[in-house]
């Protein structure tokens, strides 16, 4: 069985640049994945656990032990809680759950139940990390206070209060979720999207006609998603992402103008965005893609 040395929850993870947003797990993904794993995971017991890829563990595997009285989201991680300790697992870009199935060259982490069943961490990137810790502790890469953009307390002046301090790309902003509790990268861009916005254009610089589009479009696309992904009830470890607008569609024409999709990187991440519904308002010398040839 392997057994990787715990590192400190104090301990360094990669440096990144000031302007680096890590790619979390979306917002929508969660909300349908938490429930599930609760209703079939409360009340049983972890009695083993192997590793497969190690570097996503910041615990020694054979320390996972225990009953899971429920499951839970914090911010951009699932949370097992087992009493006295967390399992606290942050997915990243590819990390998704299975109850039982086989193990597939993407799993990461098994962890055997004393009913017979196996909860499996897939992971095919290995971005995702999971800790063994007291409940609540402080996790490197785990950011908590952002406003929930589906509660109440999310108004246009909360977004407005939010915005007239960021200096950075909008696109860096949504992502960042000591800010807003609400998506990753993928919906990031669809949020633009529906707003119009360029994913470069400087945060502060948005005006109140912009910052009411970006308000009701986070709400539109967060809620909307998270409502036809329960719909569709698919299988723990699948995605839906077939009725995104933008993301993933580079070279296709836009939904609503018909112009060629293109993408721009920010800080480590690429953006998909429409250069004739989202203009650069900045004016900063980005290519003009609105008048390239497709």
């Amino acid at each position: 069985m392997s057994r990787p040395l715990a590192p400190q929850l104090s301990g360094c993870l990669p440096h990144r640049d000031a302007g680096y947003v890590p790619t979390v797990p979306e917002r929508p993904d969660l909300e349908y994945v938490v429930p599930r794993l609760h209703a079939a995971l409360a009340g049983a017991e972890i009695v083993g656990a192997r590793a497969r890829k190690p570097v996503v563990l910041r615990c020694a595997v054979d320390e996972v032990r225990g009953r899971i009285g429920a499951v839970s989201r914090r911010s951009a991680s699932v949370v097992f809680h087992c009493g006295s300790r967390d399992l606290v697992v942050i997915p990243m870009l590819a990390g998704r759950f299975e109850i039982d199935g086989k193990d597939t060259a993407d799993l990461a982490v098994a962890f055997t139940l004393a009913d017979g069943r196996v909860l499996r961490y897939r992971d095919d990137v290995q971005m995702g990390k999971i800790w063994w810790t007291a409940p609540r502790a402080a996790i490197p890469g785990l950011a908590e206070g952002g406003i929930d953009v589906l509660g109440p307390a999310f108004t246009v002046d909360a977004l407005s209060r939010l915005a007239t301090r960021r200096r950075e790309q909008v696109k860096v902003f949504l992502m960042d979720k000591t800010a807003l509790d609400g998506m990753g990268n993928a919906y990031a861009d669809e949020v633009l999207w529906a707003a119009r916005i360029h994913p470069k254009r400087t945060t502060s610089r948005l005006g109140p006609a912009e910052l009411n589009a970006l308000h009701a479009a986070i709400i539109e696309v967060i809620g909307g998603a998270t409502a036809t992904i329960a719909a569709r009830q698919p299988p723990l470890p699948e995605k839906v992402r077939d009725f995104l607008h933008v993301r993933g569609k580079k070279g296709d024409p836009c939904d609503r103008c018909g112009q060629v999709i293109r993408t721009v990187g920010i800080h480590g991440h690429d953006a998909f965005y429409c250069p004739a519904c989202q203009p650069d308002a900045d004016g900063r010398g980005f290519v003009d893609w609105g008048r390239a040839p497709r």
